[in-house]
């Protein structure tokens, strides 16, 4: 679903991380809303490249996972707002060009033999006004590959359990 983004942005070199949606409410109808994987992206989040025999790669932005997380939870403080204050209410924001991101990807089972890459990226989408060259924050956007890794999934793990289940401090837990 579109959302308060600028789909017009045209080419590459025109986009910019402004461009990103910052409430995700839907322009037309202004009770819709759309977080995570339901809301249209307004362009890619790097060059649009092609491999040797022609087939397009396009990557395009995490929008499940943490980022989705987040985007949901502005989403959600913005309905709430707007059914207990009414259509002048603020709408809460989450723009993809301002939040950072991780992701552990685990290779392994075993409890001194796991492995697994661990990686943080921020903005997730790239903001070339506010970081020239890289589009990111070279300081926070970085990736590791190791037991370490293996250790923080398995422990997020639990943690996301026990915040599913709503047990004491759930709140505590990040998304």
């Amino acid at each position: 679903m579109k959302v308060d983004a600028n789909y017009a942005a045209g080419a590459y070199e025109n986009w910019k991380a402004s461009d990103w949606p910052r409430t995700y409410q839907n322009p037309t109808y202004k009770n819709m809303f759309a977080a995570g994987i339901a809301f249209a992206p307004p362009h890619l989040i790097s060059k649009p490249m092609s491999s040797p025999n022609g087939t397009p790669i396009n990557p395009t932005p995490p929008r499940t996972g943490m980022p989705s997380g987040i985007i949901g939870k502005a989403v959600a403080h913005s309905v709430c707002d707007l059914m207990t204050q009414g259509e002048n209410a603020h709408l809460h924001e989450a723009s993809m060009a301002e939040m950072g991101a991780a992701c552990v990807a685990s290779a392994g089972k075993g409890v001194l033999t796991g492995t697994a890459a661990a990686m943080t990226v921020y903005p997730v989408v790239p903001d070339f006004e506010k970081y020239p060259g890289t589009g990111r924050d070279t300081d926070y956007t970085f990736g590791e590959i190791g037991l370490a890794g293996h250790w923080i999934k398995h422990i997020l793990h639990f943690l996301f359990i026990y915040k599913a289940k709503l047990n004491p401090g759930w709140t505590l837990i990040p998304e």
